[in-house]
């Protein structure tokens, strides 16, 4: 059994890196495809619209690349540790720091609440430190720089997280566990951990069918083709990242899937109704072929708006929060 009052590591450096990585790989990625289309001219318009994805893509590009240039800075490793005399910043390459619980007359935890219905920017994750004696900015100078952080409280310190939200759990059990007397917490209840639901686990398994058959009936339409095959291996892996970001219980993630899977339900219907309308007058609505050919869309439209309704369920909702804050 874990002993509740064993000392906490936040590895904050980790949290930040990987939200960098993700930002360079997909801007890395985006800038690629669009300057090897403006240079191999597979772009719509003439020369001035080729110039344009050009250029456009060549920013991109150096936004993917910029992490590697400042690798030293963006990929530096940075620990706060917990434990039942204070709290300690650990930074090789910056200003390590250290404080007693006695020295602080309250610490503020301030987090936006993480919403999968319209996923968005979200505000900072910040640690405030007020001090329980006038003294304390002067017994330490190492702090100086986060007296004057923006934001910072008069008189106090703030440590900013960026939007690195999978910290704020295991800072939220640790400030609760060792210094309750001062904790205050800015943010909506933080709920304890809980299983993946099954909801989520159903929705990528349809999700997964899904796509495979949309894959398999493009393969057999356009043949297997050198341009396909490198087409469907492109997409079919952009896809498996949202899948694992939805399995891991991405807010972003699964509040799109939702809504994307919805809204292409709909318009399945949408599309069925249409083409029903238009052959019912010929009579031939009741046919047994007619009714073999719409069957497999009504069959995807009911899969979308099902996952849909899944990935929308309250239960999902609580367990992607507790994900986003690192539970």
């Amino acid at each position: 059994m874990t002993d509740p009052r064993a000392p906490v590591t936040v590895d904050v450096g980790s949290a930040q890196t990987r939200q960098i990585a993700v930002g360079g790989v997909v801007a890395g990625a985006i800038g690629i495809i669009a300057v090897v289309s403006a240079l191999t001219g597979n772009v719509d318009g003439g020369t001035g619209t080729r110039v344009a994805a050009f250029v456009i893509g060549l920013v991109f590009t150096l936004i993917g690349v910029l992490p590697l240039l400042l690798w030293r800075v963006a990929f530096r490793p940075r620990r706060i540790h917990f434990n039942a005399d204070g709290l300690s910043w650990d930074d090789p390459s910056g200003a390590p720091w250290t404080v007693r619980w006695s020295e602080l007359g309250e610490v503020t935890l301030a987090y936006p609440a993480p919403d999968v219905r319209t996923p968005g920017v979200t505000s900072s994750v910040t640690l405030d430190l007020r001090p329980a004696e006038p003294g304390f900015r002067e017994a330490h100078p190492e702090m100086e720089h986060l007296a004057a952080a923006a934001g910072a409280p008069r008189g106090g310190h703030r440590v900013p997280f960026g939007h690195a939200r999978s910290v704020v759990g295991p800072i939220d059990r640790a400030l609760r566990t060792f210094a309750p007397s001062v904790y205050r917490r800015e943010g909506p209840e933080i709920p304890e951990p809980r299983d993946r639901p099954r909801a989520v686990k159903l929705s990528v398994g349809m999700l997964g069918c899904f796509w495979g058959s949309l894959m398999v009936v493009a393969l057999v339409l356009d043949g297997a083709t050198l341009m396909t095959l490198a087409m469907v291996v492109f997409w079919t892996s952009l896809f498996a990242w949202l899948l694992v970001r939805v399995w891991a219980g991405g807010a972003v993630a699964v509040g799109r899937t939702a809504g994307l899977s919805k809204a292409i339900g709909v318009l399945y219907l949408v599309t069925i109704a249409l083409l029903g309308l238009i052959v019912a007058p010929a009579g031939e609505i009741r046919s047994l072929p007619v009714l073999l050919a719409f069957l497999p869309g009504l069959v995807s439209a009911a899969a979308l708006l099902t996952i849909g309704r899944l990935l929308s369920r309250e239960d999902v909702r609580t367990w992607c929060a507790g994900r986003s804050w690192g539970l």
